[in-house]
């Protein structure tokens, strides 16, 4: 039977765009952002992995050799071949992937409750194990979600806080004592621990907290990487690192610990001001201490020279009114009147009595 012309183009026609789909279904390219794995009715026969250290490439290849014998592993990009309708390509990025969700609620060693914030950045490591337990980046979110947020709570939870938020692990002050003098300096001091005087300076005895070796932010995320890296691997997955955005305190808990910085504050300041009005106390009590000693001091020396002064004009008085006892009588009188009388007053005297010199001539009266 002769095909008519009119048939036979449209089967040549079939037949090249059959041939086209076959040829170019068949063969695929993985970039290097990509990797892939080939399935056959759901079973695996080839791996495709991005560029891979000589130990990471070593590492997988023992895993397939125990977990998937018989699936051949390819690795970096390229043109690659399948059977089209009969293989199945499963493409997965084979960049660094980033994991972020919401902040949770972690209570530390020290019962301080925190909303962490944290991030983390992971690749897909081993593309059919990968396949096998979680298939999506969406579901290896969720997985990395409740791993990691199971290790960060867990780590928190034996830090205290000033581990979590530090991000150095050099101890905290290099003494016992803060002095408070220049700088106001927050202490975690006891009721026992009281302000004491130390050469005119304002000293508070406190606990210096020291975060130990092997402690602090970068050691507790360092600890977190490591654990998650442990336990995501399961999946196929390799956690690169994990770090804490944020770390605050509950919004609920912000106005009492600003109340609670303002009242240590104003502890701080009450004491600055009773320090000062004791030490001024103390000050001018000295200085009135010292002002009667001296006072005291001068008015015995003054005593003691009026004394002395007095004796010897006492004894100068009486060589001198001994020699010239009518000069005595004379002077006498005169201090008597000048006592007794005013420049106004008037006397009448007589020539008898204690005037009787004004009626004799001189050197005459005895």
């Amino acid at each position: 039977m002769k095909i008519p012309p009119k048939f036979k183009g449209c089967l040549t026609g079939v037949v090249v765009v059959v041939v086209g789909i076959l040829f170019f279904g068949a063969f695929f390219t993985v970039d290097e952002t990509q990797q892939a794995v080939i399935l056959q009715f759901g079973r695996p026969l080839r791996v495709i992995v991005g560029d891979r250290t000589p130990e990471e490439m070593a590492e997988l290849e023992l895993w397939m050799a125990e977990n998937a014998p018989g699936v051949a592993l390819s690795s970096g990009a390229g043109l690659y071949f399948k059977i089209p309708f009969l293989h199945q390509l499963k493409i997965f990025d084979d960049r660094i992937l980033e994991y972020d969700d919401d902040p949770s609620d972690v209570v530390t060693r020290d019962k301080k409750h925190l909303q962490v914030d944290c991030y983390a950045r992971w690749r897909i490591q081993n593309p059919l194990l990968f396949l096998q337990s979680v298939q999506s980046v969406y579901a290896a979110s969720s997985r990395l979600d409740d791993v990691i947020y199971s290790v960060l709570r867990q780590e928190i939870g034996q830090s205290d806080l000033i581990q979590v938020v530090r991000n150095s692990n050099d101890p905290i002050g290099i003494g016992e004592y803060v002095r408070l003098v220049d700088n106001v300096t927050y202490s975690d001091t006891s009721d026992a621990d009281i302000l004491m005087t130390e050469s005119g300076e304002v000293v508070e005895v406190i606990r210096m907290i020291r975060v130990p070796v092997g402690q602090g932010r970068e050691a507790l995320l360092h600890r977190v990487t490591d654990a998650t890296r442990v336990m995501t691997a399961q999946y196929g997955i390799y956690v690169v690192d994990v770090r804490i955005k944020r770390a605050d305190l509950p919004v609920a808990n912000q106005q009492a610990v600003f109340t609670r910085m303002q009242a240590e504050r104003n502890r701080i300041s009450t004491r600055y001001r009773a320090e000062g009005h004791r030490m001024a106390q103390t000050i001018l009590a000295e200085t009135n201490l010292r002002v009667d000693s001296i006072s005291s001091l001068a008015e015995r020396s003054a005593l003691l020279i009026r004394g002395a002064a007095d004796s010897s004009a006492a004894a100068i008085y009486a060589n001198a009114y001994e020699a010239h006892p009518d000069f005595y009588r004379f002077m006498q009188s005169l201090e008597t009147l000048e006592n007794i009388m005013d420049a106004n007053d008037e006397m009448v005297l007589g020539t008898t009595g204690i005037f009787q010199y004004f009626a004799t001539a001189p050197g005459t009266m005895r």
